[in-house]
């Protein structure tokens, strides 16, 4: 299938790499003709002594008990969101999206199911300008203030691009 509608994905994370054996907690996906869908992921048995980051919590708000009680099993998680990508070029704002993608699937013992590229080369493979992201981006978030919440982020990144593309039709 030719993949033609841009997808934006964000993760949420045990921690950042830095500081230390992260795991991936929470991802979503926002497609630019406005449908969202985010899932808390289960830790996997495998990852039961990985780092646990009390900064990273205060920032996104997911503890281990909402993941334990509400996350889903990871293995549904990556079927649920390969279903969601059908059609789709996916694109993140960070190499890390890729890293925990690469997590999830390397403990479930499977391959990448996508690539995610840097929506920053879409950016420039398509001209836009410096002023134009900058001016797609302030208002992104205007409208979708609340930052390091997955489903948040993957919307907002999905805003600028449909800001920038409706820029171009005009």
């Amino acid at each position: 299938m030719t993949q033609t509608i841009p997808a934006l994905i964000d993760f949420e994370a045990s921690c950042l790499p830095e500081y230390g054996q992260s795991y991936p907690i929470e991802v979503a996906i926002a497609r630019i003709d406005g449908e969202s869908r985010a899932w808390m992921i289960r830790p996997l048995d495998a990852w039961k002594h990985w780092d646990w980051s009390e900064e990273a919590e205060a920032l996104h708000g997911i503890s281990r008990a909402m993941l334990e009680l509400d996350g889903l099993p990871a293995r549904q998680v990556l079927a649920e969101v390969i279903e969601f990508v059908d059609g789709c070029s996916v694109y993140s704002d960070a190499e890390l999206d890729e890293y925990w993608l690469e997590v999830l699937c390397q403990t479930l013992g499977t391959a990448l199911p996508f690539p995610i590229r840097y929506l920053g080369e879409w950016m420039m493979d398509r001209g836009y300008t410096r002023p134009q992201v900058v001016a797609a981006l302030e208002e992104a978030k205007q409208r979708l203030p609340k930052e390091h919440l997955a489903r948040e982020d993957a919307k907002r990144l999905a805003m600028v691009v449909r800001l920038l593309m409706e820029s171009e039709a005009a």
